[in-house]
């Protein structure tokens, strides 16, 4: 998962210098990309954890039906993960609010783990 969010910083690094993108009519508010993120990071990591054997889901069709089940047309999710991406500060914030709501689905223990190394990190900055 640290090399999730470290590719996805390194490119929104990249295009840091593209903001002036003008804000979409229907842009998503902050919370809401983030809770869809988090239904499609859930499905994207159970495929992984598929067996060969198993028939795999169609990923196109359960990102339309992750997208039904929040309310949201495929287009302004489109356009408004490209401003969230294009606006590093706050896709940014919404890659941590990701992080946050997976991590409060760990377990205790490895939370917990999780929290004291980020901290131990924080300090030696």
């Amino acid at each position: 998962m640290k090399n999730f969010f470290a590719i996805i910083l390194i490119l929104s690094a990249l295009f840091s210098c593209t903001s002036n993108v003008e804000k979409p009519k229907n842009l998503l508010d902050e919370d809401k990309m983030t809770a869809i993120l988090v239904d499609l990071y859930f499905h994207q990591q159970g495929t992984y954890l598929t067996e060969i054997n198993q028939k795999k889901s169609n990923f196109s069709q359960v990102s339309a039906q992750i997208l039904y089940n929040h309310h949201t047309p495929a287009e302004d999710f489109r356009e408004s993960y490209r401003y969230y991406y294009l606006h590093p500060e706050k896709y940014n914030e919404i890659l941590l609010g990701v992080r946050d709501r997976l991590e409060e689905k760990l377990p205790e223990k490895e939370r917990d783990k999780r929290m004291e190394d980020r901290k131990k990190e924080e300090n030696k900055n």
